[in-house]
């Protein structure tokens, strides 16, 4: 009798990586890298995690990214440029200086609730992303879009420190304020008693309100 010798069941985790076309590697791994980012944290992210969730080898990684910093580096600069969306979306928009930049802060807050270890990333709270081009150039261009909102000129110059925390007082006062509140609500500093996103709206609409109504100002009154 002739014995039948079966083939053993092929797994996941034995089969080798799919092949994948030239240019979408890159891409995945930022897209992979940003899920598990918001899901599980910045301890999650390692190469051969990554690696595993988009289905390629470690080598893979490394012909696009040198390192997982610098891949942090693109992920921070492309959430910059988020923030500079919004930011030129509200300079369009019809109403007061102190309403674009009390609507504009309550998305930031929101971004970085929904985004909270991404945001610690673009202000280099975690990952060392020193000397990253295009993470530098996009804090850089946020930081002149928020001061031409304000001012309505380019006097925001990134060459010359010293000159523009001189000059841009306000815009500087506003970025930290939003910023830090940002920080604060993600972290859950501030607690709301519904839990919902529209009381935690409301409520930073009332807080951005001091803010640029200034601490003399009456309380705001809530709806």
């Amino acid at each position: 009798m002739t014995r039948t010798t079966k083939k053993p069941r092929s797994s996941k985790r034995n089969q080798a990586p799919r092949p994948y076309h030239k240019g979408n590697v890159a891409k995945d791994l930022l897209a992979a890298a940003r899920k598990l980012l918001d899901s599980e944290g910045l301890e999650s992210l390692t190469v051969r995690r990554l690696c595993r969730e988009v289905g390629v080898t470690p080598a893979n990684f490394y012909n696009h990214y040198p390192s997982i910093e610098h891949l942090l580096g693109h992920m921070a600069a492309t959430a910059h440029e988020s923030i500079r969306v919004l930011i030129a979306r509200h300079a369009k928009t019809d109403g007061s200086l102190e309403e674009k930049i009390v609507a504009a802060t309550v998305e930031v807050v929101e971004f970085g609730v929904k985004h909270r270890d991404l945001y610690r990333v673009m202000f280099r709270q975690l990952g060392n992303m020193e000397g990253h081009e295009r993470h530098e150039l996009a804090r850089e261009q946020t930081m002149a879009d928020l001061v031409r909102l304000i001012y309505g000129d380019d006097r925001y110059r990134p060459d010359d420190i010293a000159w523009s925390h001189k000059h841009c007082h306000k815009a500087y006062a506003a970025m930290t304020y939003t910023y830090g509140l940002a920080r604060i609500i993600s972290m859950g500093g501030i607690q709301f008693p519904s839990g919902t996103a529209a009381e935690r709206k409301q409520y930073v609409r009332e807080l951005v309100w001091v803010f640029v109504r200034g601490l003399a100002a009456p309380e705001p009154v809530s709806p």
